[in-house]
């Protein structure tokens, strides 16, 4: 059963009714994400650096953000 947490939904592929990759497709998204690598390498030779955190910052501004979390809480 799909459950929402911090307003986002969760669910199972088979409820949100995705069928799997096949192994074409997963061939083409290792080549796209070596492609996009790539590219974050020659934009940042950091290694530690891939991305801003905007790229991954699913609970900024929910509940579960730990700046919005009371004192108390701590």
């Amino acid at each position: 059963m799909s459950s929402e947490i911090a307003g986002r939904t969760f669910s199972t592929p088979e409820e949100a009714g995705i069928e799997p990759p096949t192994p074409q497709d997963l061939e083409e998204y290792g080549k796209m994400f070596k492609e996009a690598r790539q590219k974050l390498r020659i934009a940042s030779p950091d290694p530690e650096v891939l991305a801003s955190n905007k790229f991954h910052d699913e609970i900024s501004g929910t509940e579960f953000d730990p700046r919005n979390r009371k004192s108390a809480d701590h």
